[in-house]
């Protein structure tokens, strides 16, 4: 009978010594079915299965890596986003990932914490990744004359149905950018800083491909215009916009414009001003020539210091963990209201989750009610239980189950005192 007793001791894991480890009840894991998967770079931004979600969630999880200093094919990016908003303000709401290949496999993030985004080197890229629908991009953009027969092909074309005004070209200024994988180009006219059409240059935006950009010109308004199209699809025209002495960017004008094209290079050097245009126009009842050039400036991605920097500057956002009891799963497309969903009081989870981790394993449950589930929210990663309850005359005992393992935990006495005092409602 004694020998009996101790098999079933071991079985459930809680005496030291018997062969197994003991049952760890808190244990969090990415819960895919709480999130929405988006192919960003699809026409119609479809939502992919959650098995996606894993994969996508395991990205950028280890040390981050400062740079990537290689040619790359960049591949498509995918958002995920919380189905069910847990706080005013949560940075783990959504996640921006891209996948890219050079002689080692990589995954960039971006999400709340940072401003930056971060690198992650992954082993392979997901199955879901096509390798059809990658664009290879150089290490810095490249950059290059048009032919004559671009030019002409572009101003054949007829935008009337993009652009209320018609797009008149102005001769030989037409250029081709090939963006990089992370930086910034900056545009200036004599010493007036201007905003140029890839003023901004990240991973997503590698599937644009091949830029066109070319100068338009409306002698009515003397403005200036940037044409820009990309081989993915994408056009704007945008007036020249320089920056004024009150730190304000607007459309510029330009009296009697004439360009000429003075572009000699072939790649856009980190830190380098290269000259792209000279513009000779009356200002000031003068005729006066200025310089057009580009200025490309690298940027790091994020690191560990940097985005341990980035947390320490926003105290008032919550870390987590959360923790929820509720009715339905928290995978439905909702904001955590009550009634439907009871959130823990107060801030400090720690004695909440002290208790949960203290729950002991048992082999029964207690009664189901209306509030079923209890979830734990913890940054990328979580835990849902069933929930349920033994009333006694002077207590009533809490317990959890964890579907995944098929094992129930009972709270101790202690424990659950401290669960009643985070969901007071659920005492009456």
């Amino acid at each position: 009978m004694m020998k009996r007793m101790l098999f079933t001791l071991c079985a459930v894991g809680i005496l030291s010594g018997c062969g197994g480890e003991e049952v760890s009840v808190v244990k969090l894991e990415h819960m895919p079915a709480q999130w929405d998967v988006r192919d960003m770079n699809s026409n119609s931004f479809d939502i992919g299965p959650e098995t996606w979600a894993s994969d996508l969630l395991h990205a950028c999880t280890d040390d981050p890596i400062p740079q990537i200093n290689e040619d790359v094919t960049v591949y498509h990016s995918y958002a995920l986003n919380r189905k069910a908003m847990i706080s005013d303000y949560d940075a783990h709401a959504y996640k921006l990932v891209t996948y890219v290949k050079g002689e080692q496999n990589y995954a960039i993030c971006q999400d709340g914490f940072s401003p930056k985004m971060r690198v992650g080197l992954i082993e392979e890229l997901p199955s879901f990744v096509q390798a059809s629908k990658g664009v290879t991009i150089p290490t810095v953009p490249n950059i290059g004359i048009a032919t004559m027969e671009q030019e002409e092909s572009v101003k054949g074309s007829d935008y009337s149905d993009i652009f209320e005004v018609p797009v008149h070209l102005v001769d030989g200024t037409m250029i081709q950018v090939t963006p990089s994988l992370n930086g910034s180009i900056t545009l200036t006219i004599g010493e007036d800083e201007g905003i140029f059409p890839l003023s901004i240059i990240e991973p997503y935006n590698a599937q644009m491909g091949v830029v066109t950009i070319a100068l338009g010109y409306d002698e009515k308004s003397q403005k200036a215009y940037f044409f820009a199209e990309s081989e993915g699809g994408l056009l704007s025209y945008d007036p020249v916009v320089t920056m004024t002495e009150t730190d304000y960017f607007q459309p510029k004008q330009f009296e009697g414009l004439q360009v000429e094209r003075v572009l000699q290079a072939d790649s856009l050097e980190p830190g380098v001003e290269t000259p792209l245009y000279t513009f000779s126009f009356v200002e000031n009842g003068k005729r006066v020539t200025k310089d057009v050039r580009l200025t490309y400036t690298e940027r790091e991605f994020a690191t560990a210091k940097s985005i341990e920097a980035d947390i320490e500057s926003n105290p008032a956002v919550p870390s987590g963990p959360f923790v929820f009891v509720h009715k339905t799963p928290l995978n439905g497309k909702a904001t955590i209201d009550y009634p439907n969903v009871l959130r823990a009081a107060g801030i400090d989870m720690s004695d909440l989750m002290d208790a949960i981790d203290g729950a002991e394993p048992v082999n029964r449950a207690g009664d189901v009610e209306e509030y079923s589930l209890l979830t734990v929210i913890d940054g990328w990663v979580g835990q849902e239980f069933q929930i349920s309850f033994k009333k006694r005359s002077k207590k009533v005992d809490v317990y959890l189950t964890d579907a995944k393992r098929n094992q129930t935990f009972k709270l101790t006495s202690a424990g659950a005192e401290t669960f009643f005092s985070y969901f007071p409602d659920l005492k009456e």
